[in-house]
Parts: C-alpha cells; structure tokens; sequence
C-alpha cells in the first residue's frame, strides 16, 4: 500500500497591543494576509488567527486601524506572537531655542519691546527707574543732582508725557511723579513692557509718547523663598525677601519686603555737597492670586505700604542743629503711601479671544519735605477704575 504524506497547510500567530505588553492582551479584528495574495484571515477575541498556508509563502501583512501596518518574515511553521505600534506614535524630538533678553512683538500693531528677568539681571540693583540704565530703548538722566531724582526721556519727552503702569494700572503720577520710579523694586518685576509712541488709552491718557508696564512676579509661579542681599562702594545696602505660600486650590499668597539704607556721605568731586542722597526705606507688599483655570476666572488682590526718607544738601548739614536756618543749606524728603488695587478677569471658554476686565486701585501719598527754607508738603488721595 503506498504511503500519502500530507505537508502543514495552515499558519497561527497571535497579535498584540504594543501599549501592554505586560498583559499579553491580544488585538481582536486585526487583518492578515499573504503579500500578493488575496489569502487572509482575521485575528479573534484572544487574538488569535489561523491562515492557509502554502509552499513560498514567505511575507506577512498585519494590519489594524489606528496601527501601523508592518510585514514580517516567516522562516518557519513556529506560532508567532507580534506586536503592534500605535499609528500616533512618533519618536521623541527635543526643540531647543534660546529667548533674547530683548523681544520685539511683531504681532502687535505696537511698537512693543518686552524686557524679561535676564535683562534685568544685568542690573546688580536695585529698583524700577535703575532697571532701564542698561536698556538702549529709554534715555534714562538725572533731573537735578540735589536729590538724585531720575527722569525718563522717550523720543525726546519727559514722564509727564509717559504712562508708567504696573500690571496695566497707573502707578506714578501725581505726588509720585518725582520719585514713584524708585518705589518698585527690581526683584519685584518680572518683566517690562516698553510701547514707543502713543499707546492706547484703555490703561490712561498719559502715554502722549509712550507708555511702560510693569509686570510683578505672580505668587503661583514666584519662588516659594527668595533671598536676595546687594551692597556697594557708595554706602549703599539692600535686602529683598519673598515668601509664597499655596493656600489652597485656586488661592495662592505672597509677602514680599524690600529694604534699602545709605547712610555714609561721600563728596567725591569736593564741592560741599552730597553726591548720593542719604536714604532709608522700607517697602512691603502682600499679593494674592486666585485661579480658576477651568471656568475662566482669574484675580489679583494688591496692599502695599511704603516708607522712605531722603535727605540731601550740604555735607555738614546736620537736620536737628540746622533745620529752618541759613547756616548750611540741606533737605529733608519723607514720603509715607498706601497702595492697594484688585483686578478680577474673565475669558469666555468658548471664546478664548473675548474676556471681561475690570480693575480698581487707591492710593494714599502724603510727603512731608523742605528745600532749604521752602517747606513742601503734599497730601494725594487717588481712585482709579476700568472696565473692559
């Protein structure tokens, strides 16, 4: 009787999820078939699949929506188990780019420049007005040598032509034009605005030549501690300290304090008068943030209490012995003010372009000052509000 040998007709394999590897779960509906063959078979639940077989076959198509297609070589009648990537899975990439410390918008129809941390890091110190000393954009001179005030210039105009904001409030005009500049400290900014030009008038009517904002550090994204110390060869001292705490979910605190003391003379080019005015002020701040992140709500609430005294003139001016007389000419500049403002901010979820702001501030500056024999006293209460 002659003998019939019967050779392997059929081929099994199992499919599986790329993604979970660990728990062998197979891909149930996934495609098989023969390269150049209409010979195929579908995987089941487990799966699993079993397809005919026949002598040369030698590529195996897989496929499955959302995966990639992959063909795999069989050398042998061994079961197979495969894997499949998903289609969305694409190679790590690493997009690296560094910002300049000075950027122009060119999507504004502005003349906008925007002035960030590591610029103001090229200043060692120390407060608003010396935060520009390094930026080209503003002419920054000395208005008298008296008392060391600082004037802004922008395409040839003085401050009183310039609206200086701080988080799109004004914040030095009135009594603080003179030395409103010097009441922000540098540590407190986190970045500044430059718009040269007229700007618009939604944040005030000032910005004839253009206009400044100050953006301060947000307690969600500020350091939880920072400590920061400077001191010069010119008698100068300053101490910075922020404290952020996250009180809850959407609330989060800041206590930021500021002090700085010059108490040495010095009268380097020996005219009889003080080259620095000696000075001491102490500036705290506390600054609340709420997010809502999900509805649209955003809201900052600000206090602020400021005290700085300045004294100038002749080097030997003694303020108790020479005060009210004619025997040596000097001045004395104390300024006590209380800031607090609230802004609250609404975006349409749905409409990410459209929102609701509206702010409201107080401030209270009261300087009590004489020039020699001319006292100057000022007393200013101002409340501001916008809608937009």
């Amino acid at each position: 009787m002659p003998f019939i040998l019967f050779s392997q007709s059929t081929f099994k394999g199992m499919i599986m999820d790329k993604n979970n590897p660990k728990n062998n779960l197979g891909v149930e509906g996934a495609s098989v078939h023969w390269l150049n063959t209409n010979i195929g078979a579908t995987t089941n639940n487990k799966g699993w699949f079993t397809i005919d077989y026949k002598t040369g076959y030698q590529k195996l198509v897989v496929s499955y929506i959302g995966y990639k297609t992959d063909t795999i070589t069989i050398k042998n009648l061994k079961p197979i188990h495969h894997f499949l990537t998903e289609e969305s899975n694409l190679d790590e990439i690493t997009i690296k780019s560094k910002r300049k410390a000075i950027q122009k918008s060119f999507l504004e129809t502005a003349n906008i420049f925007t002035v960030n941390a590591e610029e103001l890091l090229k200043a060692a110190c120390c407060n608003l007005a010396e935060s520009f000393e390094t930026n080209p954009s503003i002419d920054l001179s000395f208005s008298d040598a008296l008392t060391g005030t600082k004037q802004i210039q922008m395409l040839g105009l003085t401050s009183p032509y310039l609206l200086i904001t701080q988080e799109n409030i004004p914040s030095v005009r009135g009594a603080s034009q003179v030395f409103g500049m010097t009441f922000t400290p540098g540590t407190w900014v986190e970045s500044i605005q430059i718009t040269k030009g007229a700007g618009s008038v939604v944040n005030g009517y000032e910005s004839i030549s253009g206009q400044i904002n100050a953006e301060l550090v947000k307690p969600f994204s500020d350091n939880r501690f920072f400590l920061n110390a400077y001191s010069s060869l010119n008698g100068r001292f300053e101490l910075n300290t922020h404290f952020n705490q996250k009180v809850s979910e959407k609330w989060h605190t800041g206590l930021y304090v500021h002090g700085n003391y010059r108490g040495e003379k010095f009268d380097k080019n020996k005219d009889g008068f003080l080259d620095n005015a000696l000075a001491n002020q102490i500036n705290v701040m506390n600054r609340w943030q709420y997010t809502d992140a999900e509805k649209g709500w955003v809201s900052f609430l600000n206090v602020r209490f400021l005290n700085d005294e300045k004294q100038t003139g002749e080097l030997d001016f003694n303020p108790t012995i020479d005060k009210g007389t004619t025997n040596k000419w000097g001045s004395e500049i104390d300024t006590k003010r209380f800031d607090s403002s609230a802004k609250l901010g609404y975006v349409f979820p749905e409409m990410p372009f459209q929102s609701i702001g509206f702010q409201m501030a107080y401030s209270n500056h009261q300087q009590d000052s004489y020039f020699g024999l001319n006292v100057y006293d000022i007393e200013h209460q101002s409340l501001y509000s916008n809608l937009i």
